[in-house]
């Protein structure tokens, strides 16, 4: 299988340099792969303010900045609605503008750079950020109605740009051989393994939510200004510009002006396969993860805590943490390893569907389910965690690896680009369709 895999890399750069060398150039070499590092780097900024918020936002925001302060009985702190609702309204704010900014992406024209629509969207996503972080030390009880729909509209504004962002890396990318996509995806489940940590040395160091909160996202901050000024060093590497000019290239020798709707239709025929493997990917992915996966109790109902972890940090360790670090190793090997080919990944995307009735099956939600529980023991959970943590990395780096190559080449950037749209298409179906199942097992 690895040769397989080296084979269709080795194909894929020497088709690249063929080309080059008809235009009487050689393509140079990624020295140190630098460029490589900046496209890994863009795919941890794309997924960075999304993880730190979605990680510190029940400790911080329905905790503590969306409750009454110390009004209830022995001055503890009163839930309100906008403490209860929270979460809920992060999903849509966050998700929706996402998807809807990713589709409209894909059907505006690009010709040539995709520098300005990187370059704002990055800007956009680090003002909000700074603007989140201004408000960690600023007393909001006294407006906490104001404080909850300026937080939802500044999140908005976030996602929405961060689509943006996103989909665009994805489309930078499909111009270089595969690994290149696979760099985004492999920042992405890197992000997602370091807040992970993030949150467990957080929890160890402080109990305050407003240091946690700063910390937090000043780190993404940080993330997001590298990511800035990382991408007009990246613009100057000629690695980067071989490739981003052959591409190029390619669009101006069947440019026809703008790209038509029968340009979209004919992208969609020829790599919708790829599109649904992505979809499926996530849509099973973030069914389960973390919206299932946090309600799997280690204890039958009525029964007692006797995990070998502390029961503060089983979440962390047991939900967050392994899903990202295996879905960190599936996305590294396929760097290494890319089967099935793009013909038969959909068999291994819809097998996939089964670990959503596992799940189910397992001691999920034991408080309030009304069906019975076929998988008691919580070390079969584990395996099925790392089985369905590791599949999401490996096949969604998969997925979008093909999607790219299983079209015309000059048709290459929108396939990278809908092949986004279809993994924030995936994510968000994913995460509605979590309310459906624990409505069902309750019923």
């Amino acid at each position: 299988m690895a040769d397989v895999e080296n084979d269709v890399k080795r194909e894929d750069v020497k088709q690249q340099e063929r080309e080059a060398f008809l235009e009487g150039e050689n393509a140079p070499s990624d020295k140190w792969n630098l460029v490589y590092w900046i496209v890994l780097l863009h795919g941890i900024g794309t997924l960075m303010p999304w993880n730190m918020f979605i990680n510190i936002a029940p400790s911080y925001y329905v905790q503590h900045k969306m409750v009454e302060i110390g009004t209830g009985p022995n001055g503890t702190n009163v839930p309100t609605w906008y403490s209860d609702n929270f979460m809920h309204y992060l999903g849509i704010c966050s998700q929706v503008p996402n998807l809807l900014l990713n589709l409209i992406n894909i059907f505006v024209p690009v010709k040539g750079e995709l520098t300005p629509r990187i370059t704002i969207s990055l800007a956009i996503v680090g003002g909000v950020v700074a603007f989140t972080d201004a408000f960690v030390y600023i007393d909001t009880n006294t407006w906490i109605s104001g404080f909850f729909w300026l937080t939802m509209l500044s999140i908005a504004v976030l996602n929405g740009a961060n689509g943006v962002y996103q989909n665009s890396i994805y489309g930078l990318a499909s111009d270089f051989p595969f690994k290149y996509t696979n760099a985004v995806i492999i920042g992405n489940n890197l992000c997602g393994t370091f807040v992970a940590i993030v949150s467990i040395v957080a929890a160890y160091l402080t109990d305050s939510k407003t240091y946690q909160a700063f910390g937090y996202f000043t780190v993404s901050l940080i993330t997001i200004v590298c990511c800035f000024f990382s991408f007009f060093k990246l613009r100057t590497l000629n690695y980067y510009k071989f490739f981003s000019d052959l591409g190029n290239l390619k669009r101006a020798k069947e440019d026809t002006g703008p790209p038509t709707m029968d340009d979209y239709v004919a992208t969609f025929k020829q790599g919708w396969q790829q599109f649904m493997n992505v979809f499926l990917v996530f849509f099973v992915t973030l069914t389960i993860f973390p919206n299932i996966m946090v309600f799997i109790r280690p204890y039958l109902k009525g029964g007692e805590y006797n995990f070998l972890l502390p029961e503060s940090q089983y979440i962390n360790f047991c939900v967050f943490l392994l899903f990202n670090v295996f879905a960190f190793l599936g996305s590294l090997t396929a760097n290494q390893v890319q089967f099935p080919k793009p013909e038969g990944l959909w068999v291994a995307t819809w097998a996939r569907v089964l670990l959503i009735p596992f799940f189910m099956l397992c001691n999920f939600r034991p408080e309030t389910r009304t069906w019975g529980v076929w998988f008691e023991s919580y070390y079969l959970y584990i395996v099925g965690a790392i089985l369905m943590s590791f599949t999401s990395g490996y096949l969604s780096s998969l997925g979008m690896m093909y999607a790219p190559r299983v079209v015309e080449k000059s048709k290459g950037r929108i396939a990278g680009m809908m092949a986004a749209f279809f993994l924030i298409l995936g994510i968000v179906s994913g995460l509605f369709f979590t309310i459906f199942i624990a409505k069902l097992v309750d019923n």
